[in-house]
């Protein structure tokens, strides 16, 4: 019923897409600004100290620019570029598309989310210093969207539904790309704390 709604309403695709966009964006800088003002005492990556995996998003991320001029533009050409697409797309594949790429967001933002409310959990109660390399963090991050993926693989098999199995497809994609994003960053070179971590 609801999928069926949002296919004849191609304006609201691209306005929620625009939504998951905007939410990935803006969660990523909450996450920050907690890291920043509680969580850093006792949380630090290297070699770059920070939670964004985008290299481009970096700078804007540490400075918590509310507004980036890149995924700004980004998210007006996918919030427009969605709905197009789905009318080219053949029937059989248009809600597993959808699926798909909200997946994609969805995946992200909940991760988002997860992390910015165990910083805020952790304001109290936790005690030392993790030094974590982002190949390492990008890893782990990997396995996480794996292991949701295989759950929503489960979920997909009982519901049979498109959605779910785009949404799949989505984590499964997810955990590939951030696989192949890690093997760009710099090695470990020795299984070893940062020199600067009495800093």
């Amino acid at each position: 019923m609801v999928v069926k709604f949002l296919m004849n309403n191609p304006v609201i695709i691209g306005l929620i897409t625009m939504l998951l966009m905007w939410s990935d964006y803006l969660l990523t800088l909450l996450q920050e600004k907690e890291r920043k003002e509680h969580y850093s005492k006792h949380y630090q990556s290297y070699p770059v100290n920070t939670i964004e995996g985008n290299p481009v998003m970096q700078e804007s991320v540490a400075k918590l620019k509310i507004f980036n001029t890149r995924h700004f533009i980004a998210t007006i050409i996918a919030g427009i570029g969605l709905p197009f697409a789905l009318l080219y797309i053949p029937d059989l594949l248009r809600v597993f598309f959808l699926g798909f790429i909200w997946g994609i967001l969805l995946i992200v933002n909940t991760q988002h989310l997860t992390n910015l409310l165990g910083y805020h959990a952790s304001r109290k109660g936790i005690h030392g210093k993790l030094f974590l390399h982002q190949k390492t963090g990008l890893m782990i991050q990997s396995k996480r969207y794996l292991a949701t993926s295989l759950f929503l693989l489960v979920l997909t098999i009982l519901s049979e539904s498109q959605v779910i199995f785009g949404i799949t497809i989505a984590g499964f994609v997810s955990s590939l790309r951030l696989l192949l994003l890690s093997k760009k960053v710099a090695p470990i070179e020795e299984d070893l704390p940062p020199a600067n971590s009495n800093n």
